[in-house]
């Protein structure tokens, strides 16, 4: 297998039969990123396929094809399935955000990203968690991939709960920079005079307070 671009391919039964049970088939069209050699493919039946390597077609030729980069889907709207490659994660996000009609995310997803989101005080995880209802299943080894990575995975579920504020995200992505600063200093260094409810440091709000944070700023969200 060919590790040129990052991908580890994914080859636990089990693993891949859990990834396809938490598919909403409802939702469509169903996206595939990172298709790779076809193993998950087989199983999910995407209505698109999306995969970067030429060398791969050979294994996709039986599917609605893309040759194309994943971080930039060819839809506004349906739910994405992925064992994502790691090089694209930050990229892929940053742009899934913007896409209100893209309502589920089901990943397979680098363990030490999925930590940081969910325990770190950065933009990406501000952003992930105002944007999605985020929900955590199995730890995935690297003995489930080929060839093996040299860290964890996770599968995890993102649930798209609000709809894209330009501002909002904007807000959160410079205050992010200045986190071990208070809310006020943060606010005043990215040009915002907003009468504050608190004065913590940005850093004190954990990812999942990110409305608690807001809502310190007097922001109105729904």
């Amino acid at each position: 297998m060919k590790n040129k671009l990052g991908q580890h391919f994914l080859n636990d039964i089990s693993i891949i039969k859990k990834l396809i049970s938490l598919v909403d088939h409802s939702t469509r069209p169903v996206i595939e990123i990172g298709s790779g050699n076809g193993v998950i493919t087989k199983f999910l039946k995407p209505d698109i396929a999306i995969e970067i390597d030429v060398s791969l077609i050979n294994h996709l030729r039986n599917y609605q094809l893309i040759i194309g980069d994943g971080r930039y889907l060819p839809t506004t709207r349906g739910q994405v399935v992925s064992s994502l490659p790691y090089y694209i994660t930050t990229d892929f996000f940053h742009e899934a955000i913007k896409l209100d009609n893209i309502r589920k995310l089901v990943l397979i997803v680098q363990k030490d990203f999925i930590d940081k989101i969910t325990s770190k005080s950065t933009s990406i995880s501000y952003l992930l968690n105002y944007y999605y209802k985020i929900s955590l299943f199995d730890i995935v080894p690297p003995s489930a991939f080929s060839p093996n990575p040299k860290v964890f995975s996770q599968l995890v579920v993102f649930d798209r709960t609000r709809k894209y504020n330009k501002n909002i995200s904007e807000i959160i992505e410079c205050i992010s920079k200045y986190r071990n600063k208070s809310l006020k200093n943060a606010l005043s260094l990215c040009g915002y005079n907003f009468e504050l409810r608190n004065n913590k440091k940005v850093r004190e709000f954990k990812p999942w307070e990110i409305t608690d944070l807001l809502h310190s700023m007097g922001i109105n969200f729904v």
